[in-house]
């Protein structure tokens, strides 16, 4: 937009989304809660929506791309609200636990029906159609968002190939100690571009009462990814004293994955990436 002077500083009002009425009136009633996945602030609406703040648009645009595509449970996006605050996002959200806090005091056959259900979960994310060409991104082909990575977007990557010299600062495979970053990054066969969750952990599923997954969460870093992300991701992100979560795990999800960083090495990564993303991050 142009500049222009004038006495009145205040945006256009056409440039935002107005609440409706009904909405305000939710608003003003609602229940403030931490969400589980970011610990941010988030209001409840009724017991079954929602309405987040500064919600990222990496979120709910992968959220619709899989109500649309599969069956996974998911927090529904209802409406979309550009405000000078923000994105407010509205979702249909059913209440439920962290997997994290309800996982020790579960009985064996509600963990095996958990450990299967998030199978099926992560093969309808794994069937759906990757884009014609390859990209490695987020729902919208776009840059991605990963903390591994630092505080900033990074990508896209026009090919796989791309992104891995993206994770070894463009050094050679050969260059780590490590096998399994040899293995992983220098295939026998290419990889396949999967839609991933990215963020596959006890405290981003959701379970009720009975143990039944109500909702996978924390979708802000999902996105196409080469098919083995999803174990990789999964094996930095859980906890400790969800050893046996994990080893269930492993029997669904291919496993494939490069080495666990220890916390100063991950400090180290992600303070060198911060001051990478400040330049272009396109591969």
């Amino acid at each position: 937009m142009p500049f222009c002077l004038g006495s009145n500083d205040t945006e256009p009002h056409d440039e935002y989304d107005e609440i409706p009425f009904g909405l305000k009136w939710r608003m003003h009633w609602g229940k403030k809660e931490t969400d589980p996945a970011t610990g941010e602030t988030i209001l409840r609406l009724s017991n079954t929506r929602i309405l987040k703040t500064h919600c990222l648009n990496t979120e709910y645009q992968a959220l619709k791309l899989i109500d649309r595509h599969t069956s996974v449970p998911c927090y529904k996006v209802l409406a979309v609200y550009n405000r000078p605050e923000g994105r407010l996002v509205e979702y249909e959200a059913y209440p439920g636990k962290p997997l994290e806090q309800t996982w020790p005091g579960m009985s064996a056959h509600q963990k095996n029906r958990a450990i299967a259900d998030l199978g099926r979960f992560v093969e309808q994310l794994r069937t759906m159609q990757p884009p014609k060409h390859c990209v490695v991104g987020d729902a919208t082909l776009g840059a991605a968002l990963d903390h591994r990575f630092g505080s900033g977007r990074v990508g896209p990557f026009f090919s796989i190939q791309a992104f891995h010299e993206f994770e070894r600062r463009g050094r050679k495979p050969d260059d780590f100690p490590e096998k399994e970053v040899q293995i992983v990054h220098a295939p026998t066969k290419p990889y396949v571009l999967k839609f991933t969750h990215a963020n596959l952990c006890p405290k981003n599923i959701l379970v009720d009462e009975a143990g039944r997954i109500v909702a996978l969460i924390g979708w802000e870093s999902s996105g196409w990814y080469p098919e083995y992300w999803e174990y990789t991701q999964m094996c930095h992100l859980t906890p400790k004293t969800m050893g046996d979560w994990l080893d269930a795990m492993c029997h669904v999800i291919p496993r494939i994955r490069a080495p666990s960083l220890s916390p100063s090495e991950l400090h180290a990564e992600q303070q060198e990436i911060d001051d990478k993303n400040k330049e272009s991050t396109t591969g």
